[in-house]
């Protein structure tokens, strides 16, 4: 067996913090991350970088923060210069392997996993459409409810099983080499639907967002312009058949990552291991009338995040102190003794991990930001440095304060107003707070040198595009690195008529 430690990154996509039995919430079904708790710290003040599925996962690999890694918005690039968490430890002697959702964009498919037997390389970002008829497209709380892909099918369940077969076979072949497994779950993300079993074990049992009458009057124009353009025609029904199915997607998953754990324990595989659970971003779920991501309030830019394994204190510890996805790639070279790489965004919290009840966190605050002009799709295209359209954030365990672009600051206390209600930035008794937080947030930033970033950035895209279209959400990879559709006969299904006259043999393929 090899000495130096394992790492299994499971990695679920759009995972609200705080909807999770061991977050606290009595409703959710999460037995299976609850006993992964049990044995894990827990931060409950983790962060992503950017909530938004490409530039969370850019900032994740790469340990940069997104405007020094061009993470600006979905369908962006890695480009070729940044080390990322994979490359490296495949570079110092690692087995590395993707399975599932990463949503890379671009001709690089791997950057840094040698082997990635299932994924989304052809654009089609994991998500199955469901019910079918939508193919290619997908939505969320409106069309919540029951599966129609059969079981076997649905990509979580095929993550699973894909994952469980290269690690046994890789246990079988290559014991003594060290593996880093990712293994990507599409889910909690919409679309938002479960085999029959989960849908129904929350129908009428999650409780409903209780809003006031006037609360799009408290929404300043960021998150306003999100609400008008996305989410103002849903309906209250629309809205809580939502909740009800998201909380059904989280048991769902859990359920997948269950069956993969026990798996890999029954196996040894878990024994010299070390497992992280956490998220690319989290979910609104209706709250302040939003869902999806892409905004500042802690449900979209929180995420959940357990760590257990060799080099970290035994048993359940909850910390309050703040941490950010792109610490885990430093911090898993320091668990795992290799030097930690030049110029990362990230902290190392390996000594943290071994002592967190008595060390001093190495963290005083994280910050995140997203930039709704960033995108690279021309249909979806805002006049670059559009006021009210991009944020950038700060938090602390108390305070959390943002910069919304060509707009007015906010300031919430996290601590006192956990639901991000009451902006304080107005008020004179915390000009101090404000004007500390604002100094530590522009350290190195500014919106001026951010456009001029991202208009170079744009210049050197094309090099790097893949040239193929999108088509079904995942394909599988053989061993030569021939790829086939995984999902071609479940968007390309029709009825086959027969001539009245055929009795039997063979069935002619006529299409209506």
């Amino acid at each position: 067996m090899n000495s130096q430690p394992n790492i299994l990154l499971i990695l679920t996509d759009q995972h609200a913090p705080k909807i999770a039995g061991f977050a606290g919430n009595s409703i959710v079904k999460t037995q299976n991350l609850d006993r992964l708790a049990k044995d894990s710290v827990y931060f409950k003040n983790a962060s992503c970088a950017s909530p938004s599925c490409t530039p969370s996962r850019m900032c994740l690999m790469t340990a940069k923060e997104p405007h020094r890694c061009a993470a600006w918005s979905n369908h962006w690039i890695i480009f070729p210069e940044h080390i990322t968490w994979p490359g490296y430890f495949a570079d110092h002697g690692y087995s590395t392997c993707l399975v599932g959702k990463m949503h890379f964009g671009g001709k690089d498919q791997f950057h840094g996993f040698q082997f990635r037997p299932y994924g989304d390389f052809h654009h089609g970002l994991s998500h199955q459409p469901d019910p079918l008829t939508m193919f290619p497209n997908y939505s969320g709380a409106e069309s919540a409810g029951v599966t129609e892909i059969p079981e076997s099918l649905i990509q979580d369940v095929i993550v699973t099983r894909e994952t469980q077969a290269f690690l046994l076979e890789h246990q079988s072949q290559n014991s003594n080499q060290p593996w880093f497994v990712c293994a990507g779950y599409s889910r909690p993300h919409s679309p938002f639907t479960t085999p029959g079993r989960y849908f129904h074990r929350y129908r009428n049992n999650v409780p409903p967002i209780q809003h006031s009458l006037d609360f799009e009057d408290s929404l300043e124009p960021f998150a306003l312009q999100k609400y008008k353009d996305h989410y103002s025609q849903l309906t209250s029904q629309e809205t809580q058949l939502g909740r009800e199915a998201y909380y059904a997607c989280v048991d769902f998953v859990d359920d997948c990552i269950g069956e993969l754990l026990l798996t890999l324990e029954g196996n040894g595989l878990l024994e010299n291991t070390i497992v992280i659970y956490t998220s690319d971003h989290g979910e609104m779920a209706g709250r302040h009338g939003l869902w999806g991501k892409g905004l500042y309030y802690e449900e979209s830019v929180g995420v959940p995040l357990l760590i257990k394994g060799p080099g970290i204190k035994s048993g359940h510890f909850s910390i309050s102190d703040v941490i950010s996805l792109i610490d885990l790639f430093p911090t898993c070279c320091g668990l795992t003794g290799l030097p930690i790489p030049e110029r990362l965004d990230g902290i190392d919290f390996s000594g943290f991990l071994s002592n967190p009840s008595e060390l001093k966190s190495p963290r005083e605050f994280t910050t995140s930001q997203h930039c709704d002009w960033g995108t690279r799709i021309k249909s979806q295209a805002l006049p670059i440095g559009q006021p009210h359209r991009a944020w950038r954030a700060i938090r602390t365990q108390k305070w959390k304060y943002v910069d919304i672009q060509g707009g007015k600051p906010l300031l919430f206390d996290l601590i006192n107003d956990s639901q991000e209600i009451n902006n304080l930035a107005h008020k004179d008794e915390n000009f101090e707070v404000c004007r500390k937080l604002q100094d530590q947030l522009s350290e190195g930033f500014c919106w001026e040198n951010v456009v001029a970033q991202l208009l170079s950035d744009r210049e050197r895209i094309p090099s790097l595009l893949s040239g193929v279209k999108p088509s079904t959400p995942n394909q599988y990879r053989l061993p030569d690195g021939r790829l086939f559709d995984a999902e071609g006969s479940l968007y390309e299904a029709r009825w086959l008529r027969t001539d009245d006259e055929v009795s039997g043999g063979i069935i002619p393929q006529q299409f209506g």
